[in-house]
């Protein structure tokens, strides 16, 4: 779990790239940032420039009441993918507070956003002494909670946003941006903590409110469907689930472009819930259409190619060609075996589906070796 100073420097690095996306020190960000996050991986780093080009272009020549909602939401996004960064890589804390240093000093003084937090002259990130309901105090709560539920502990983030939600909802009223995000995230680590249902019915509730308050194609708006969506199938309504990715993806498309992460879960999405829907025919040619894009833009061994590798051959199974889906399992465990590792959980699930696949094409002696 992050420690608060981390958190705050993830912070500023997600307004840093909101602040700059409209300015002429953009394409040093896009550069720096796009190495930084792309970690050496020539795909991984084509996805970032991906995700910093949306946010520009999202931010590009619009004005109004709703610049600012969009403005927090694309910060907060991109906050998590530096807390990642984080978690996943401690050694990048230097580059990163460098970096932030660096794109902040090259700022218009008026987009320059420092109001929750501060880089002091070594380098340390902390927040301002303001008091623990301050909206950078609250953010920081948030991120904690979510930095436990990313460690394991679902239960414990649900508990955490539960707690957080009626403080945000005092402080920043009900309808700010923040305390609806609150809203979304106990939803999210309720349904994470095991019960769908309950998950279903508050993203069911925070939906219309956030279409009103935020616009029915704002980011944070798609992810509330996104996670209604899922967890209407986790509580048992595959049908529901599968109907609203349909209606999701078309939305994604129009908004964000065929081939934005975004879009291509909510492919993977509706694929999977239309073949617990029933449909397996349906289901193996939607991944089979998924793959070869998945391929393209993320590389053929990144973890999301390799999920939807092993969609396709498990609905190609039980769509009825048991050969057909050992011979995709078999070719899938020796990718996952070099990515992953023979002992990692994706890798036994997968050598799992070979053992069972090879039983059922009539080859019971190969299965239990």
């Amino acid at each position: 779990m992050l420690g608060e100073s981390l958190l705050a420097l993830a912070a500023l690095a997600g307004q840093t790239v909101v602040d700059a996306a409209t300015t002429d020190v953009w394409q040093t960000v896009e550069h720096r940032y796009a190495q930084l996050l792309g970690r050496g991986d020539t795909e991984q780093t084509y996805l970032v420039e991906q995700w910093l080009e949306e946010t520009r272009e999202q931010l590009a020549g619009r004005a109004g009441a709703d610049m600012e909602l969009i403005r927090t939401a694309l910060a907060d996004r991109w906050a998590g993918r530096w807390a990642d960064l984080l978690k996943e890589n401690p050694a990048a804390e230097a580059e990163l507070r460098a970096r932030v240093q660096e794109i902040q000093a090259a700022l218009p003084a008026e987009r320059r956003s420092m109001p929750d937090h501060a880089i002091s002259a070594n380098g340390d990130v902390s927040t301002y002494a303001a008091g623990p309901e301050h909206p950078g105090a609250l953010a920081t709560r948030s991120e904690l909670a979510h930095s436990v539920g990313q460690a394991g502990d679902a239960a414990a983030a649900r508990d955490q946003f539960a707690a957080l939600l009626p403080v945000a909802e005092r402080v920043l009223g009900p309808e700010h941006p923040d305390a609806l995000a609150t809203r979304a995230s106990l939803a999210y680590w309720i349904g994470q903590a095991g019960d769908a249902a309950t998950a279903r019915d508050q993203f069911a509730a925070l939906l219309p409110v956030a279409e009103r308050v935020l616009g029915p194609e704002h980011p944070d708006t798609l992810i509330n469907r996104h996670n209604l969506a899922n967890f209407a199938g986790y509580a048992g309504d595959a049908a529901a689930a599968r109907d609203q990715f349909a209606a999701l993806l078309r939305v994604r498309e129009r908004v964000f472009g065929a081939d934005s992460p975004d879009t291509l879960m909510a492919r993977f999405n509706l694929a999977y819930w239309t073949g617990r829907a029933g449909d397996a025919a349906a289901a193996r040619d939607q991944f089979a259409a998924l793959l070869p894009v998945r391929v393209r833009i993320y590389g053929p061994d990144r973890p999301d190619t390799l999920a939807a590798q092993k969609e396709l051959a498990y609905w190609t199974g039980c769509a009825g060609d048991a050969a057909a889906a050992r011979n995709q399992f078999a070719a899938l465990l020796l990718s996952c075996e070099q990515v992953l590792g023979p002992e990692h959980p994706e890798t036994l699930a997968v050598w799992y589906q070979l053992a069972h696949w090879t039983a059922l094409a009539g080859d019971k002696a190969s299965s239990e070796d």
